[in-house]
């Protein structure tokens, strides 16, 4: 079976930077998980259409941490054992900070300094322009799990800044209240679990889930406990079900003087803030709630893992909607405007209606989504075990017109190995399949309307309703100059005239070098069907190509814009050719062909 590599590619000129950068401008504003001290999860900006990647940085680990993002900057930790800082609007990397540890927790910016905690149990402080260290406090041993076999310990507890300090939950039981220019503990609490979950902070109250079972408000000047509430977990044993039945991983999020949190135990919880009271609890049947709610105009959103659903409540606790997602949902939503985010663990990050929950777009990541988005302008970052973490553009433009060329007719001609599963692939991922005739409308459609679109040819041999004699003045060509942008896994497009009737390929002596130069302005002598070994460059790192594959048919890399891969001999393995109004030819590796990143991307 033809391996489809589901990764998602940024096409960017920006090249990644390390080391530090003087500081310059204002301090960062506070920003944290969940956006604020309260953690209700809104932000603002987004849009209701997914207009294309703007960019996708990778990492060497999952990304499960949200980010924080400010002045420009995003913050996120992965599994690599760094914390990176990005740039919002290119994702080229200013800085990365190695923690020895990965760093699943999300990070908090207050005073000029960015706060994270890693797996090793540390918590530790650096400058937001520079990623220098200015300090670190090292918590205990983790606490033995309850059952001893829980699974899903995923997340850290991720830092909520306020007010010159810094609370966070430890693996050692403890939420610790930390001076955050200094990294002193100002108090420590004890809890009977790890607290993975994430403190919210409110009204000079701190509130904390953790492993025990428990929801914990604390005051946030002297630690004392002010009260407690015991989830229906405490009552129930693990090993009875063969999975945890206790833990709070939630982190909880406060509102009108309520407090909301998921639980393992399968219910969402509304706790009266100050008196530690139940006002409502929602049922979901035995499934797991990892998420954090969200809060916004006296509608709580949260997702569901094993039930696969994400779902908006009202303030007592009545569903509004429930969107079906058919696989857990690990994901916090995030609410902006009319829309909410959230993603999956097929990978998607959805937006869907805040009202009625019907969906407005997708995008498909690839690997599953565990990171909560966080949206800042038109931008929605999130974060993917697939090592990469993404910036959605979005807008109120017309939405990307997606489609991969399949005809059967052609099959015969193509070296893309299994073209047919290539399209169903692509087919079960919202693209629209487009025979010879079609394939030819949909480009001169595009053309008269300039909506922004992208088509992938599965069958690596162009129809003679794309592409006749002068090539380049040919439809193909004419797509490409007026802003369209077509993926190419296989052979050079017209280097072979094949016969199709009699399904052969014609002698090597009447291979044409010129006729994909006259096509696609990029010159083909070089070009050959010997395999050589190839290596992505940075450009082509940042889109997700493997390290390194085999592959033939490379070209001198002066004729094309960006190099994405170098094979063995020098030549352009893997590249881009842009056109006039944006367009773009982009020829990736036949075997592994990585065309999914096309599915959003399309400008």
């Amino acid at each position: 079976m033809l391996r489809i590599v589901t990764s998602v590619a940024l096409l960017s000129s920006a090249l990644l930077v390390s080391g530090s950068r003087e500081r310059s401008g204002p301090p960062a504003p506070e920003t944290m998980f969940r956006g604020g001290p309260a953690h209700q999860g809104v932000y603002q900006g987004g849009g209701p259409t997914l207009l294309g990647l703007a960019w996708r940085a990778p990492t060497d680990g999952d990304v499960v941490s949200s980010a924080a993002i400010a002045n420009g900057v995003v913050y996120v930790g992965s599994g690599d054992g760094f914390l990176y800082a990005l740039d919002l609007a290119t994702g080229a990397r200013r800085w990365r900070y190695d923690a020895g540890s990965p760093v699943s927790s999300s990070p908090a910016v207050g005073g000029g300094l960015v706060f994270a905690t890693a797996r090793d149990g540390s918590i530790f402080a650096l400058d937001g322009a520079t990623g220098t260290r200015r300090w670190r406090l090292t918590t205990g041993p983790d606490l033995p799990l309850p059952w001893g076999h829980e699974s899903g310990d995923h997340f850290l507890s991720s830092p909520t800044y306020v007010e010159g300090t810094v609370v966070v939950g430890a693996g050692d039981g403890g939420v610790y209240a930390v001076d955050a220019r200094r990294g002193h503990a100002k108090w420590r609490a004890q809890t009977e679990g790890r607290v993975r979950a994430s403190p919210a902070v409110a009204n000079g109250r701190v509130y904390a889930g953790s492993y025990d079972g428990r929801v914990y408000c604390y005051d946030l000047t002297s630690g004392a406990l002010r009260w407690r509430y015991d989830t229906e977990g405490t009552t129930l044993k693990s090993g009875s079900y063969g999975f945890d039945r206790r833990s709070i991983q939630s982190s909880p999020a406060v509102d009108n003087g309520v407090v909301y949190v998921g639980a393992r135990d399968g219910f969402l919880y509304a706790i009266g803030a100050d008196d530690g009271k139940l006002r409502w609890r929602v049922d979901h049947k035995i499934s797991w709630i990892i998420t954090s709610p969200a809060v916004s105009e006296h509608t709580v959103f949260a997702g569901s893992s094993d039930a696969h659903f994400t779902q908006a409540l009202d303030s007592t606790g009545t569903e509004r909607w429930r969107f079906a997602a058919d696989v857990p949902v690990w994901s916090s939503p995030a609410v902006a405007g009319d829309l909410v985010y959230f993603g999956d663990a097929a990978g998607r990050v959805h937006a869907v209606d805040r009202a009625s929950g019907a969906e407005k777009w997708m995008f498909r990541t690839g690997a599953t989504v565990f990171s909560s988005p966080v949206v800042a302008g038109d931008l929605v970052v999130v974060g993917s075990t697939d090592g990469g973490v993404y910036a959605l553009r979005t807008g109120t433009g017309p939405a990307i017109k997606r489609a991969v060329f399949f005809d059967s007719t052609y099959a015969k001609a193509a070296t893309v190995r299994q073209p047919d599963v290539l399209a169903r692939f692509l087919a079960n991922r919202g693209y629209q399949t487009l025979d010879a005739g079609a394939v030819g409308r949909f480009l001169g459609d595009r053309i008269a309307d300039r909506v922004p679109s992208v088509v992938v040819f599965a069958i690596d041999h162009p129809p003679a309703t794309v592409v006749t004699a002068p090539f380049g003045q040919s439809l193909l060509r004419r797509y490409l100059d007026a802003g369209g942008k077509i993926v190419w896994a296989g052979k050079p497009p017209l280097i072979f005239q094949m016969d199709l009737e009699k399904g052969s390929f014609p002698p090597l002596s009447a291979m044409s070098w010129s006729a994909p130069n006259e096509l696609l302005g990029v010159p083909h002598e070089a070009a050959i069907f010997d395999m050589r070994g190839a290596r992505a460059t940075a450009a082509g790192t940042r889109i997700g190509l493997p390290p390194r594959w085999r592959d033939s048919w490379s070209v001198a890399p002066a004729g094309v814009t960006t190099v994405l891969g170098l094979d063995e001999w020098g030549l352009a393995a893997a590249w881009i050719k842009r056109y006039a109004s944006r367009g773009q030819f982009v020829r990736v590796p036949g075997e592994e062909p990585l065309v999914v990143y096309l599915a959003a991307e399309g400008s």
